[in-house]
Formats: structure tokens, sequence, C-alpha cells
């Protein structure tokens, strides 16, 4: 009931009412109870009057009523208190509301001087109570719309603070009105650190105070300040507060730039989950390398991935961050050797603005920035400068990069995942890769087999690209032939799984029958088919014979053939040196 919360009011009416006529003062709610009353009916506030009074006909109808004969008269004949009835006389007239009839306010004289007084001021004495009864429509009205007011600021308050970006707004005098818990929380306010400050209390430089001097909106402009002896970067967006055409504040958002940075790359990155169980291949050595990287993919450390070119280091990469408890954060991959040098420190920690001839006036953020809180995955580390991989231990030793042009350091969150095919051991011994960081880097290195090092799962991966092929070229091969089979298991594959997809599509859209053959993967192997494999004839000595002649000629044109380069060959066939010159020898290789 809206008169319950104006009672005090309503107190101060009745006095008012019993201090000018002399008349007792009483006010009912729409329930009969009563919200106020003088003399007599003080002592019942709260209490309900009669059924079927004259207060409840007041309530029904609507209409004004003058009682000159209480309980003797028409209107009181129904009334439940009558017999305990001691008014003399009395007036009733409705309170209304924008919702109805709200209530009823009553003057009832009690003795024969004041019923005498009463008679001869009726007329006086109703338009007296109905100026009263007009006085509290109002103040009803004026409290529903303090009610709708305080409801739309709890509302505005909740959408506000229910943002998860920073909204602030400032009087013209830049007196802070108002800050979002949002913003409060990342700058590390309280409401009391607040109250009554400036915003250049707040933000020693910010852009919002410009709007009040130029009157001129702000638009996505990048923002950094310092609070509190701490540095933020936001996005902020500012425009002035205009009444009645005069400039009275403004009110400015801001979201946290690394935040919307690390938003856009986790839309553009690959939407696809890509785990460890889409990594084809079951060979016992494959999959105990895959067991191995799973254990270590929840592991916030360092990996470091080797293998040749096109066995899949970027894949593991991918399965070890959604494997990892970053998996809902950024993975991004960059290639160090596809960046030019002049280029890839700012590419890598970004730059300030004017940091150097042809820099963006707004300045950039890096990628290790923009990937804070995921993982990034250096693909090729062992191209890195090596003025970069100092900068590199520094983000490994301390999680924090420095911008180009800049001189406050910036923390980073970041995993970092590395990659190479090169020998990197042999590249420290020659000066041309930092000791210190290999160590950083090599915590957990994983070496992944070539694809000649698991033969058996060859016609495993190529029957998925074989069916996938298939559907994109809209060809219909009922499958592979048994002479392509034998031609796939013995191809030694320098170029590794990449070279095994490679070769499939190519056969898949020149194949003119109804399985893929030999013949036409010869052509894009660039050699001989060999007549015994192809006609299976010979028996499984001279097969395998076969087998390691055309891996270790293949290894040899890949590394070379002086010593350094046999070692290595020895090392990736997992056989000593003088294994492998007795094989050189006895395959007529040497």
């Amino acid at each position: 009931m809206i008169l319950d919360k104006l009672q005090n009011e309503l107190q101060e009416i009745a006095e008012a009412i019993m201090s000018v006529t002399g008349l007792d003062v009483t006010i009912l709610d729409r329930s009969l109870k009563r919200i106020a009353g003088t003399g007599k009916y003080y002592e019942r506030i709260g209490k309900h009057a009669a059924k079927n009074s004259v207060f409840e006909k007041c309530l029904n109808t609507g209409k004004q009523y003058v009682i000159t004969e209480p309980r003797t008269c028409d209107e009181c004949f129904e009334c439940s208190g009558k017999e305990n009835c001691r008014e003399e006389a009395e007036v009733c007239y409705p309170i209304e509301s924008d919702r109805g009839i709200e209530g009823v306010v009553g003057m009832i004289a009690f003795t024969p001087e004041q019923k005498k007084d009463f008679l001869q001021k009726k007329r006086q004495y109703l338009n007296f109570v109905s100026r009263m009864s007009k006085l509290i429509s109002s103040s009803i009205k004026e409290k529903a719309l303090h009610q709708v007011l305080e409801y739309k600021s709890i509302e505005l308050r909740t959408i506000i603070d229910s943002v998860n970006e920073g909204i602030i707004a400032i009087d013209d005098n830049r007196r802070m009105l108002c800050m979002n818990s949002w913003a409060r929380e990342v700058l590390g306010l309280t409401k009391e650190e607040l109250a009554g400050k400036t915003i250049d209390e707040i933000f020693s430089k910010n852009s919002v105070t410009e709007v009040l001097l130029t009157n001129k909106e702000v638009k996505d402009q990048e923002e950094v300040v310092k609070v509190k002896g701490k540095t933020y970067r936001f996005l902020l967006s500012a425009k002035p507060i205009i009444f009645n055409k005069k400039q009275t504040g403004a009110v400015a958002s801001f979201t946290d730039f690394n935040d919307l940075q690390r938003s856009i790359y986790k839309i553009s990155d690959n939407p696809e989950t890509f785990t460890f169980d889409k990594i084809l291949g079951n060979s016992p050595n494959f999959t105990m390398i895959k067991e191995q990287v799973r254990q270590i993919a929840n592991q916030d450390i360092t990996v470091l991935l080797l293998g040749e070119s096109g066995t899949g280091k970027e894949l593991f990469a991918r399965a070890i961050h959604y494997g990892s408890k970053r998996r809902n954060e950024v993975f991004l991959p960059i290639n160090c050797g596809a960046i030019p040098d002049s280029l890839i420190e700012s590419e890598l920690f970004g730059y300030e603005k004017g940091a150097f001839t042809g820099a963006s006036p707004k300045g950039k953020v890096g990628k290790f920035e923009r990937a804070n809180g995921g993982t990034v995955f250096l693909d090729e580390i062992g191209d890195l400068p090596l003025h970069m991989q100092v900068k590199l231990l520094r983000v490994l030793q301390e999680k924090e990069i420095t911008r180009v042009g800049g001189l406050s350091p910036i923390k980073v969150d970041i995993r970092i995942i590395a990659a190479t095919h090169r020998d990197l051991r042999v590249m420290v011994q020659r000066g041309e890769f930092r000791e210190d960081l290999f160590y950083r880097l090599n915590v957990v290195p994983i070496r992944i087999p070539p694809l000649r090092e698991r033969r058996q799962d060859i016609l495993e991966i190529a029957e998925v690209f074989i069916q996938r092929y298939t559907k994109l070229h809209d060809k219909d091969l009922r499958g592979i032939s048994k002479e392509a089979e034998e031609l796939l298991l013995s191809h030694s594959y320098p170029g590794n799984v990449r070279e095994l997809q490679n070769l499939i599509e190519y056969g898949i859209i020149f194949e003119k029958g109804e399985f893929l053959t030999a013949e036409t993967l010869i052509k894009k192997m660039g050699r001989k088919k060999d007549s015994n494999i192809a006609l299976g004839k010979g028996g499984l000595k001279d097969m395998v014979a076969k087998y390691e002649k055309d891996i270790i000629e293949d290894l040899l044109k890949n590394y070379g053939h002086d010593t350094e380069a046999k070692q290595k060959i020895a090392r990736q066939l997992q056989i000593s040196t003088a294994t492998l010159y007795r094989k050189l020898k006895e395959l007529s290789l040497s």
C-alpha cells in the first residue's frame, strides 16, 4: 500500500487539519487500516475500521459523505461498529490517485459543541478536507514518481555494473559522478577513494577532460593511464552530456586494449579444437610420442618440438594448447623465418607511437601482447636472429616485454612452444644460437619421428587423404591398387606427411581409372617404377634392402655425405655410425 510509505507525511497533515478545525482526523488506506490519526484515533493507528462503515462506502463509491446523525442514518445502518460508535458528526472524502481510490480522510466531531460548530461550518469543512485530500493525492503521485525514478536509477546502475567494460561519468567541473564496478575492480579503486575527486586526480592524463574543453566526441582511441603507479592501456570512447543545449559533463567507456586484441585473435583463429586424437598414426614409436606430449600438455612449461619439415610440429603444438588450461585463450603461431630481420622486433614486441620513421602515429601492439594469457608457437626458432634471441630469453625469464621506443616493461602471461627442424646443439657450438636460450627452450624436448620411421602409418594416413580429396575434387575412386600401396610403402618421404598429402592429392586429380595406381603416383615422384616392387616379385630380403637403400639415399641427398651429416643420419635412423657405414658399403652407397 502506497499510503504506508507516506505515514509520516500523512500524520503531519492530520495534525495540521486538527489544529485548524479543532476536529479529530483519521486517514485510512484501501484495506481500512488507519495510517494516521489524532485524538481518539491516534491510538488506533495500524488497526482497521469497522466493516460496512461510511469509510468503506466512501472507498467503494468514490463519493464524499457528510454524516450528521451517526448510528441512526441510512449510511450507518449496516456498520458493524455502530454499537460502540461515539461520533456526533463526520465528513468523509476519498483520496484518489492515477490507480483509483487509494484511501479516505475523515473529520469527526465527538462533542455536541464540536457538532454545532461542524453544522455551522459544514461547507467550509467540506471544502477544506477536499483540499487536504488533493494534497494527499499529490503526495501519492510524488511518491509514486520517486519510486519509479528510484527503480530506474537502480535499474540503470545494475545495467552499468553488468557491462564488461569501464564506464565513468563526470560533471562540468570534472567531478566524478559515476564509475562502474568493472572499472573500479580493474583499477583497484573503492567508492570512498572516488568520493569528491575530480577525474584528473584519478587519471593524471586523460582524454575525457578534452571532451569538456572541445565539446567533441572521442571514439576508439588508445589511452595509456597511470593509477596508483600502475600503467593501463584502454580503448576509450567519450562524448559530452548535453542538457537544454548546454554541456553539463561527459561520459566515457573504455575496454582493456589487450583483452580486445585477444578477442579479435580468438575470433580470427581456427575455431576447430585440435586434439591429440586428430593426429593420425598408431605405430608404436609415434603412439609413445603422443602419450608423452599428452602428459605435459596441461603443465605450464616450455616445450621444444624437434623434427623434419612436414612431420606435424604445428599440429602437436595446437594439441598441446587445447589440452592445457589456456585452451580458451589465443593460440598464435609465428614463423620466425618468415619475418624480415628489420621487422621482427616490432612484430613480436610492438612499438610506441612515433618510435621510428614510418611508424603508425597510434603505435602498435606486438604479437606477444596480443596472445597474453594464451600460447605462442614459435616455428623455425632456429631462424630467429641473435639480437632477438636475447629479447626472447627475457620473455621466458621475466615474463615481460618492452615495446620498440618504450621505456616501461609490460607484463605478459604466455606459454612458449618452439619448434625447429635444425640441430640447435650444433648451432650453439657454431655460435649461431645462444646457449642460455637453448637450455631455456629445451626444458621438454620432443622429437617427432619422420614418416619413414613409422611406415605402418602410411596407408592409414593415405586413406584419410584419399577420402578428403576424392570428395573435394568430386572423383569417384574405389580405392588404391596393391602396386600403389607397395609404392607408397617403399618411398622415403623426405617431405614427410606433407609430401604424402601432396602426392595423394596429385594422384586423385590425374587418376583416370577406378583405383589410384602406381603409374599415376610415379609421375609425381619423378622416378621410374621398380618392376620387382610393382609386380610383387622378389623375396622379403630384397624388398627390405631396396627400402633401406631408398631411405639412406634420400637422407644423403638431404644432409650430404660428410662425417657430420652421416652422424646425424645415424641418429635419425637410431643406429650407430658404424652400422650406417656398414650398410653404405653393403648397399654400394659408400
